[in-house]
């Protein structure tokens, strides 16, 4: 018979900032937030993936939005005032490519043809 596993991966860009929180404990988590191409190429999905101390931290300092990583972990389920739903979590993510910055384009301001004549004493 063939072993069950329970794991996924999921790769895809970073559609949310993701933030440290931490639990009452004290134990540092993140959710990140994970759009990927769904089964109608034209939307997207967004998954969100929990991740846990070292590994949130490190995505959190060095992953925006926009950049592309992949995450691989398990699926759980979790119950919270009497709702079951489930859970993916995150034990490996691994940071593709940071996403594209747009440069800030100057504006620039036209030449003033006008201007070598601004002096009225000026020869001509």
């Amino acid at each position: 018979m063939a072993q069950a596993v329970n794991n996924f991966t999921l790769t895809g860009h970073i559609s949310k900032k993701p933030e440290i929180r931490e639990t009452k404990n004290g134990k540092k988590y993140s959710f990140v937030t994970i759009a990927v191409n769904g089964l109608n190429k034209d939307q997207a999905d967004f998954i969100s993936v929990i991740l846990w101390e070292k590994l949130a931290e490190n995505t959190v300092k060095y992953c925006g939005v926009g950049d592309c990583i992949s995450v691989h972990g398990s699926i759980s389920t979790v119950t919270r005032e009497k709702v079951t739903n489930l859970q993916l979590t995150g034990d490996v993510v691994t940071f593709l490519h940071k996403a594209a910055k747009k440069e800030e384009k100057k504006e620039e301001t036209p030449a003033n043809p006008m201007e070598e004549f601004s002096d009225p004493f000026a020869p001509i």
